[in-house]
């Protein structure tokens, strides 16, 4: 529809330097000029942890509207939803993008389509809503390989697509709950440690040694997983059988753990499970799905 259009267009209208931001009407170089010191420690932990590819390609301009949006968002969740420590905000709000996935101007687009939404829900409520509406949004549905199919796509390349594999999905719902306020993260295995039936298998791929991704959010101090685009309660789902057999990394034997992808350099770092020609800044997160 023509609400659908004018969104794609403004994606790739934010990536242009000195033209009025859509969401916060106001001029790029303006924009710059209302950072506070607050801004510039986080403009500094961003070029601080960027990849140099994206260092190469992303303007200060782009990133100083793009943070600030992440600020205001910030404070209309804070008097609603409560508080954000300043290290959840840093890592799991503010940064432009959530894994290796290009860059389009997701912030503006999900918050002023979710927002209103969401708002007079509760913080867990807003979960479960965005985790059906944002791909109803899209109109996006799970498929493992389709033409011109990527893992890694950003949420406007599975709009165009109409479909994401597990990892495209979290990319999805990670944005948009990060687009009200919400802290989130992809969490993921390498591999599973044993296959699941099909049967069992609601979404995602099952098979020993196959990778899968999905969310983890933070309510109310504790994180919690889903799967994207998916109807089940927070840390119960298909996978929860499999996640509970994962084994913890040991020396070189990582890859039937289970990580959280970072925008912070954390000294551990891993090829993409999803893409080799990539790497992903993790931690691992192994405790909480244990059996």
């Amino acid at each position: 529809d023509n609400r659908g259009r004018m969104a794609w267009m403004m994606a790739w209208i934010l990536l242009l330097p000195g033209l009025t931001h859509p969401a916060m009407g106001v001029r790029n170089h303006q924009m710059a000029s209302m950072r506070s010191s607050e801004g510039d420690g986080l403009l500094s932990f961003m070029y601080g942890n960027m990849e140099e590819e994206d260092k190469k390609s992303i303007s200060r301009e782009y990133l100083l509207n793009d943070l600030n949006m992440a600020r205001t968002h910030l404070a209309l969740r804070q008097e609603i939803w409560g508080p954000v420590p300043d290290e959840i905000f840093q890592e799991y709000i503010a940064p432009y993008k959530v894994a290796t996935e290009s860059l389009c101007a997701w912030r503006s687009i999900f918050h002023s389509q979710f927002w209103p939404k969401v708002r007079d829900l509760s913080e867990a409520e807003a979960v479960k809503f965005l985790n059906k509406e944002a791909f109803a949004y899209l109109g996006v549905t799970y498929k493992r390989e389709y033409p011109g199919h990527r893992p890694d796509q950003n949420p406007f390349e599975s709009k165009d697509r109409q479909h994401a594999s597990c990892t495209g999905l979290s990319i999805i719902l990670v944005s948009a709950c990060r687009s009200v306020g919400i802290p989130a993260r992809l969490a993921m295995t390498p591999a599973w440690v044993y296959s699941t039936s099909p049967e069992e298998c609601k979404k995602g791929l099952s098979q020993e040694d196959q990778n899968h991704s999905w969310v983890e959010v933070y309510l109310n101090g504790k994180w919690h997983y889903i799967g994207a685009s998916e109807e089940s309660d927070f840390d119960d789902t298909w996978f929860s059988a499999q996640a509970a057999n994962a084994k913890r990394a040991n020396g070189d034997d990582i890859k039937h753990s289970i990580y959280a992808v970072t925008f912070q350099k954390t000294g551990t770092s891993m090829v993409a499970p999803w893409n080799p020609d990539k790497t992903v800044n993790v931690i691992e997160v192994i405790d909480r799905y244990l059996a």
